[in-house]
């Protein structure tokens, strides 16, 4: 899980897409996984021609460390087409 920064009810932290995505600018949710269990939402920029994106967003709401959790490990559905499977499996092209 991502390490966020507060700034008050603003935060920040990184995160690495396991493809490169077409986008620069993505919708994206953070759930803490320790106290005080903030939930926000926020936007994922993208450096280009990179998988790294910085995450800047606003705690919405705070959850029970059970109700967190949870929301936590629901993960989003990504249309398995776009994988890149070559490069999450490791596998070098030039082989």
């Amino acid at each position: 899980m991502a390490k966020t920064h507060d700034l008050g009810k603003f935060y920040w932290h990184t995160l690495v897409y396991p493809i490169k995505p077409p986008v620069v600018f993505d919708r994206a949710e953070t759930q803490q996984i320790e106290h005080p269990y903030h939930a926000g939402k926020g936007w994922a920029v993208r450096l280009p021609l990179t998988r790294l994106a910085i995450v800047i967003g606003r705690y919405t709401q705070t959850f029970s460390e059970s109700v967190a959790l949870t929301r936590a490990i629901n993960g989003r559905v990504i249309d398995e087409q776009v994988f890149d499977w070559d490069t999450i499996r490791g596998i070098d092209e030039d082989l």
